[in-house]
């Protein structure tokens, strides 16, 4: 079960491999710098980036799986 959905998150990031890094890259860097800078952050761009995170590693393992 679980890897037919790892597989239907690789299909996912095929037709839209172009955004994640970005959305990843924006996010952690928000939640750092956000981090340092308040004392009240808030987690979600913590969760966006580890959401992306997670589609990235599922589309580039998503092929062996097959």
């Amino acid at each position: 079960m679980l890897i037919g959905l790892l597989q239907g998150i690789g299909i996912f990031y095929y037709w839209t491999w172009f955004v994640w890094p970005f959305v990843f890259i924006l996010s952690l860097v928000y939640a750092i710098s956000s981090l340092v800078k308040d004392d009240t952050a808030s987690i979600k761009p913590a969760i966006v980036a580890s959401i992306s995170l997670l589609i990235i590693l599922a589309g580039i393992t998503a092929p062996n799986f097959n």
